[in-house]
């Protein structure tokens, strides 16, 4: 009899069973909202209290009766055996609707993040281009509306977008530099053979000139052989006089030439080395600009991330001084297994 009593409560618990079981004889749809709440209901306002009311029954009857408490564990299991079976696939349903959820939501996050990742890939593809492809690069960048589709990543895109098009204009005038100095060192080279031509010309010229003075000579030397010796000897000086002039003249102007040759080379030389030590420091102080630019963002985004976990903990009710401590001390890694993430 005293069994019998102590197990009533179950048999009770028992006897509501089916009742349960009907009231979750249903398919919940997931899709829709409605048959989300019916399930997650189901369980918090059926299964749940009942199974509350089970364990509170099994501890009363083991307070009472620990003798036959083999007897109590195995009724209250192959009762909760039935709860667990009833609203299994109830709590199934809304957990995969759950993870459903959170996969839609993580797919959200992926696509807005690989379009800011485009403005990255912008700026790995700026130093295989020319200046008409950056630019090209710039208008794609510059064409992108950050005021629209990132969402909650908004910030990060038109930061992006900034920095994206801050590198490209950069890598453009870099490359315009670049470019400008070819075109004018392959100007210098098509001056330079130009005027080399025209001086082998020049030197053509001369040369046959000099043939033609040396057939002139050979036929005054003909002539003079049938005058006098001494008519012979007046013209062969005179003759000499002549020649010694010519190749004086030929010589200065050969000289001449050579050293407005030997300038022009000295004043590209001087050219190319001033253009290069201009495009040395322009590039230190890039880096430079570059360095302080990140040094600026990253103690932003400390800022950033202290402020927001401050504000987490004044949210929870700590103190706005107590609080300040407690980031602090977690930058610090002064608190045990607990770390700040930037």
């Amino acid at each position: 009899m005293s069994e019998v009593k102590e197990l009533i409560e179950f048999d009770k618990i028992a006897a509501g069973i089916a009742d349960i079981q009907e009231k979750g004889n249903f398919i919940p749809d997931m899709s829709t909202k409605e048959g989300y709440q019916a399930s997650k209901r189901f369980v918090l306002d059926e299964t749940t209290p009942t199974r509350t009311r089970l364990d509170k029954a099994h501890k009363t009857a083991k307070e009472y009766w620990k003798i036959g408490g083999q007897n109590v564990d195995k009724k209250k299991n192959e009762i909760l055996d039935l709860l667990v079976d009833i609203q299994k696939p109830h709590q199934e349903a809304y957990k995969a609707h759950d993870q459903a959820e959170k996969d839609r939501k993580q797919k959200f996050e992926d696509d807005i993040k690989e379009k800011i990742n485009f403005f990255n890939e912008c700026c790995h593809q700026a130093s295989s281009n020319n200046s008409t492809g950056i630019s090209d690069l710039i208008d794609r960048c510059g064409e992108i509306d950050t005021e629209e589709g990132f969402y909650h990543l908004k910030k990060d895109a038109i930061k992006a977008r900034e920095d994206a098009l801050q590198f490209l204009n950069d890598a453009l005038m870099s490359t315009v530099k670049r470019e400008a100095e070819q075109q004018r060192e392959a100007e210098l080279a098509e001056e330079n053979r130009l005027r080399q031509i025209q001086i082998d010309e020049q030197q053509e010229v001369m040369r046959l000139q000099q043939e033609k003075m040396d057939a002139q000579q050979a036929e005054i030397d003909r002539v003079a052989n049938e005058a006098v010796a001494q008519a012979q000897a007046e013209a062969n000086e005179k003759q000499r006089l002549i020649d010694v002039a010519a190749q004086a003249e030929l010589e200065r102007k050969r000289a001449i030439e050579r050293e407005e040759y030997a300038k022009q080379l000295a004043t590209q030389a001087a050219e190319r080395a001033k253009q290069e030590e201009i495009n040395r420091q322009q590039a230190i102080a890039d880096e430079q600009k570059a360095a302080d630019e990140k040094r600026a963002a990253n103690t932003r985004h400390v800022t950033f991330i202290k402020k927001g976990a401050k504000k987490s903990l004044m949210a929870l009710g700590v103190d706005e001084k107590k609080a300040v401590e407690i980031v602090q001390a977690l930058s610090h890694g002064e608190i045990k297994n607990c770390t700040i993430n930037y």
